[in-house]
């Protein structure tokens, strides 16, 4: 049975932002004389993101916990003051092959993102909302990845069987598996060393198309 669509991501794996959230915190913790390895900032920010059900802001004192800092008031109230979100945005120069390629297979697709307002206005700014048929944004139906609830809103709007693909294997990859979707870790800066099933790029997700019957079976 092919795929009726493909889910994609928005953050880091179609457009990238100059600094990454992770790097901005990772700076601040440095400010207070906590010099934390950055890939080590970035898992434990993702495990306390992964707890979220609802677009709630992410609870700090467990990320902080999550990489044994003590949570010092002054600490928890700068980051949850620095706006994570606002780094300068680009376009991968893999994107916009990967779309056409989707668009071309005659698939329907549809962005699953955790996002905010910025988010829409950003698809439109850089040229990429024509590619999709459908949206699901996390700030207008009231429900984050990895809740099962938003990917079935995805999936009322794409049809069954579907991929999602994304860059945050504790809310992407896992939050997709749990709704009985296939799934594809785009590792774009190695952050998940240890996990073998992952791809680092989106070109490297075109190349599976001529070997996956799934996808074969939908041009």
């Amino acid at each position: 049975m092919s795929y009726s669509a493909i889910f994609v991501d928005f953050g880091y794996t179609l457009v990238g932002f100059r600094p990454t959230f992770y790097e901005k915190l990772h700076q601040i913790l440095k400010d207070y004389g906590y010099d934390i390895d950055v890939k080590k900032v970035f898992r434990a920010y993702v495990r306390a993101m992964s707890l979220l059900n609802y677009p709630e802001p992410t609870d700090i004192k467990e990320f902080l916990y999550n990489l044994g800092v003590y949570p010092k008031e002054n600490l928890v109230n700068v980051i949850k003051n620095s706006d994570l979100r606002d780094g300068e945005a680009f376009v991968y120069d893999d994107a916009v092959e990967f779309l056409e390629t989707i668009r071309s297979m005659k698939l329907k697709l549809i962005l699953v993102s955790n996002s905010s307002p910025r988010t829409k206005k950003l698809l439109e700014e850089l040229g990429l909302i024509r590619y999709f048929d459908y949206l699901v944004l996390s700030h207008e139906v009231k429900v984050v990845k990895p809740n099962p609830k938003i990917f079935s809103i995805a999936i009322s709007k794409g049809g069954y069987p579907a991929l999602h693909i994304g860059d945050i294997y504790e809310i992407d990859y896992i939050g997709a598996k749990r709704s009985y979707l296939d799934a594809i870790l785009i590792d774009r800066n190695n952050l998940y060393p240890e996990i073998g099933d992952k791809v680092k790029d989106l070109r490297e997700v075109l190349s599976k198309f001529s070997t996956n019957e799934k996808f074969l079976g939908s041009r």
